[in-house]
């Protein structure tokens, strides 16, 4: 009988799966100040700013990736192109911003240097992930 009651539908046994609700947060990139000097030792910080736009508390990861083959970095070397941020939790509605140091040497050329940040949740701890986004930009050197 159950099967012929799921093809008439007389019985409800539907479960609801938990839908993706888009984006789990919304990320915005600044620096400060604007941009790095070419051609001399020099530093900016770039400010990473997240706000929880779920409706659960969400663990939150940032990483940031630098051109392997500019010279610029996160530390006044100017080696690692790789930065990861353990942010924590974020509560509902709530925003965090966090302040990641890029350097420029004085071999550093001008132009425009592309730049990635992936933000991402987590499920329990920081080796599970939930969802991520993704922002794309360029550090300007003058």
């Amino acid at each position: 009988m159950g099967f012929l009651d799921s093809i008439l539908g007389t019985e409800k046994n539907d479960v609801e799966t938990p839908k993706a609700s888009g984006t789990p947060f919304k990320v915005s990139v600044n620096f400060a100040p604007v941009r790095l000097s070419a051609m001399r030792e020099s530093s900016i910080r770039m400010l990473i700013k997240v706000t929880n736009l779920s409706n659960e508390e969400q663990m939150v990861s940032a990483d940031t990736l630098l051109p392997r083959n500019g010279l610029i970095g996160f530390e006044p070397a100017c080696i690692s192109k790789h930065n990861e941020k353990k942010i924590g939790k974020l509560g509902v509605g709530e925003t965090t911003e966090v302040a990641i140091p890029i350097y420029s040497t004085n071999q550093t050329k001008e132009g425009n240097y592309p730049f990635r940040v992936v933000v991402y949740s987590h499920y329990l701890d920081y080796d599970k992930v939930i969802g991520q986004v993704e922002k794309n930009g360029e550090i300007r050197i003058v």
